[in-house]
């Protein structure tokens, strides 16, 4: 990154800010904070900008519109000065809002009168068995007479306080409901109305609320308060039929005012990033490095002469600078996975680009599964439309959203998993494995699935070791290259000597004769290991030759320059010896993940009935057999044509796709975060956060075009 310094005349200022938000790689630095100037005045049209899109928010959200959606319908706009931005608000807001804020006042008393008449129409319909006329409740100069519901249980127990304090002067009427307790009616002489409250609040009494005018018997109150009910309703809906025929006619209109707005007020807040002086004005900001040219041909082309544009590149070790991180769009899913563990430093590598190709490719061998992973494909490609059409899943199927194109990849090698071991909805009798070696009749198949889950984490953790070595060459960090480079080679020699001479003897790795075989990376598995697998090419030198060379020298090396890094050269010393055993078995999980996923399909497509058994015909593809005419069924020990129990698939996919397609993803996710990143990324860094703007329901033009509605293209 580079510091770009920008100087124009304060005329040019609106000029500038749209070169650098049409450049959308600036990101400011605050240059008015470290010269001591802090308060920024705002303009009255800039005020003016605040409390229209203020205004304009909330007629969006009285006629539901979302401006985070894309209409497919779009607005010219001419936004050369803020007074052409403040004009197309103005006119929106002097066309709508008068209106909408009516129709909202008058569906607002209607709703709390249609909630008043509901009110009503409760409590004569408690008052209905009891035949009391709802006008009686209350007060006259004789009588005080209240209703209500009294708690179950109390009921004799208020009666009898109430003939205690009115020495018999009462009348009550007590009727059991099915829930809540009991209707009751009391009445009792005005001079006792305090203290009878003071009892009723005692036993928890609730008073029916009653209007003045409710009068007549309860089935008439109940009748005349539902029948304005349903007039109201009626008005309700009419009233809202006008705020869609409003959103309508005028929505994307109100959408590009309002994002017009929004679009202004990031121009004026940015403006506390900006120094002025009677004439001029100063920005600093970061910039990708190799942008330069970009940045002041915009600059150049919209604002002319009247500039002075500088690039410097700062002292690293005095100041932090942001991590610029460029990707393909279909990485943006891995690149959210990598930020969430932390942002780039300087120092460090991306990893976005490897981990978009090594995150999927694990996760299909965990969920190897050709069905289930066109499911997945099928969900991930549905989240990609949605996007598309700017549709929102909500607060948790966001992730889904944001994710799109992850669980695309994720399901195509899930898909690709499953051709390779033979696996289709959790049933292994349908298709035939493209790698015989992991066939289900194959009786040492978790063997061969354990050493294949251990051989793709080595080449994983070499893979790390690799990007640490070039990172710290390219930054000549000489003393960590070698230790990298020595770690590899004892990494390597280490996994020889495991599958090239003896996983079961360490004494075997110091005999002074024989050989030792070169371990050769996945196509090897199913041969065995060491001078049994005929795959593997002979070393002629003897296993205590070589690992001295390739194990014991590059450990000592790695000793000696990592003393020299003092207490946390030994201490990463410590974590590379002993992660290069723990990591490496770490991934078995594969293996595991992959056992559990096979063995879970298979219970229900074991257990339950089939209720449907789908037939598939033989299929082939450029000659490879894809569905084989028979497959061998272990329940029966017998073989028969490829089939499929539609109820244990079924149910297998609800319960086994999801549980194991998450612990898959978890699982797959800490084999990066912990066994892959602490080779080489260490995080840290700055977010990279530019300034631009995105527009969603507007077109910028030239002055000389009139504003008007366009489709999509």
């Amino acid at each position: 990154m580079i510091v770009a310094k920008v100087v124009s005349h304060r005329d040019f200022e609106r000029q500038v800010l749209k070169s650098i938000e049409e450049f959308s790689l600036f990101e400011f630095i605050d240059v008015r904070r470290q010269a001591g100037i802090i308060d920024v005045k705002r303009t009255r049209d800039e005020e003016t900008v605040y409390l229209a899109q203020e205004r304009l928010t909330k007629v969006l959200e009285s006629l539901a519109l979302n401006y985070r959606k894309r209409t497919g319908i779009y607005t010219e706009v001419e936004d050369t000065s803020l007074q052409n931005s403040l004009s197309l608000a103005s006119e929106v807001i002097s066309a709508v809002e008068a209106e909408v804020l009516e129709i909202d006042s008058k569906m607002t008393i209607a709703r709390l009168e249609v909630e008043r008449q509901r009110g009503i129409a409760d409590v004569a319909m408690s008052l209905e068995p009891l035949g009391l006329d709802p006008s009686l409740i209350g007060t006259t100069d004789f009588t005080f007479t209240t209703a209500g519901i009294v708690p179950s249980g109390r009921e004799s127990e208020l009666e009898w306080s109430i003939n205690e304090v009115t020495e018999g002067a009462y009348t009550i009427g007590i009727l059991p409901l099915k829930k809540r307790g009991s209707v009751c009616v009391v009445t009792v002489p005005v001079e006792l109305k305090e203290a009878v409250e003071r009892i009723l609040s005692a036993m928890q009494f609730e008073a029916f609320a009653l209007p003045e005018e409710s009068s007549g018997l309860p089935e008439k109150v109940v009748a005349d308060a539902e029948s304005r009910i349903v007039d109201l309703e009626l008005e309700i809906s009419q009233l809202q039929k006008r705020k869609d025929h409003i959103a309508l006619e005028w929505g994307a209109k109100i959408l590009a005012a309002w994002e017009v707005l929004d679009i202004e007020r990031k121009r004026v807040d940015i403006k506390s990033f900006i120094v002025y002086t009677d004439q001029s004005i100063k920005m600093w900001g970061w910039i990708p490095e190799g942008k330069e040219e970009q940045l002041e041909s915009i600059l150049r082309e919209n604002v002319g002469p009247a500039l002075e544009v500088t690039f410097d590149k700062p002292d690293f070790a005095e100041v932090e600078a942001p991590t610029y991180i460029s990707n393909p769009a279909f990485m943006k899913p891995t690149e959210d996975v990598v930020k969430a563990f932390g942002i780039p430093s300087r120092h460090d590598l991306d990893p976005t680009k490897f981990m978009a190709f090594s995150f999927p490719l694990i996760f299909g061998l965990v969920f190897s599964d050709v069905g289930q992973g066109f499911l997945i494909f099928l969900i991930g490609y549905a989240a990609l439309r949605a996007n598309k059409k700017g549709q929102d899943w909500g607060a948790i199927l966001g992730y889904v959203q944001n994710g799109a194109q992850g669980l695309m990849l994720m399901g195509i090698f899930a898909m690709i998993g499953g051709f390779l071991f033979g696996s289709f909805f959790g049933a292994e009798t349908v298709i035939e494995p493209l790698w015989p070696t992991f066939a289900h009749t194959d009786p040492n198949r978790s063997t061969h699935m354990l050493k294949l889950s251990i051989e793709v984490g080595v080449i994983h953790i070499s893979m790390g070791i690799i990007l640490a070595l070039y990172n710290e060459l390219k930054y000549k960090h000489m003393r960590k290259a070698l230790i990298n480079l020595s770690y590899l080679i004892m990494y390597l020699g280490f996994i020889i000597l495991i599958f090239g001479v003896s996983y079961n003897s360490v004494g075997n790795w110091f005999l002074t004769t024989g050989t030792v075989s070169l371990w050769v990376p996945i196509v090897g598995i199913g041969f065995g290991t060491g001078a049994h697998n005929p795959l593997y090419p002979v070393i002629p030198i003897a296993p205590l030759y070589f690992t001295l060379i390739m194990f014991i020298v590059p450990l000592v090396i790695m000793l000696l320059a990592s003393i020299k890094g003092g207490m946390d050269g030994i201490v990463h010393l410590l974590e590379s010896v002993i992660g290069m055993i723990s990591h490496t078995v770490s991934y078995a999980r594969i293996f595991a993940l992959n056992t559990v996923h096979i063995i879970l399909s298979s219970v229900f497509i074991t257990m339950l009935p089939p209720l449907l058994t789908i037939y598939f015909p033989p299929f082939s593809l450029f000659g490879v057999e894809i569905i084989p005419h028979e497959v061998y069924y272990h329940t029966t020990e017998t073989w028969g044509a490829p089939s499929m129990p539609l109820l244990g698939a079924f149910i297998g996919t609800l319960i086994v796709g999801i549980l194991e397609g998450l612990l898959g993803f978890m699982h797959t996710l800490r084999l990066h975060f912990v066994e892959w990143f602490s080779k080489f990324y260490h995080a840290g860094g700055v977010e990279f956060k530019p300034f631009h703007v995105t527009r969603l329901h507007t077109i910028k033009v030239g002055p000389q075009v009139v504003a008007a509605n366009i489709p999509a293209s």
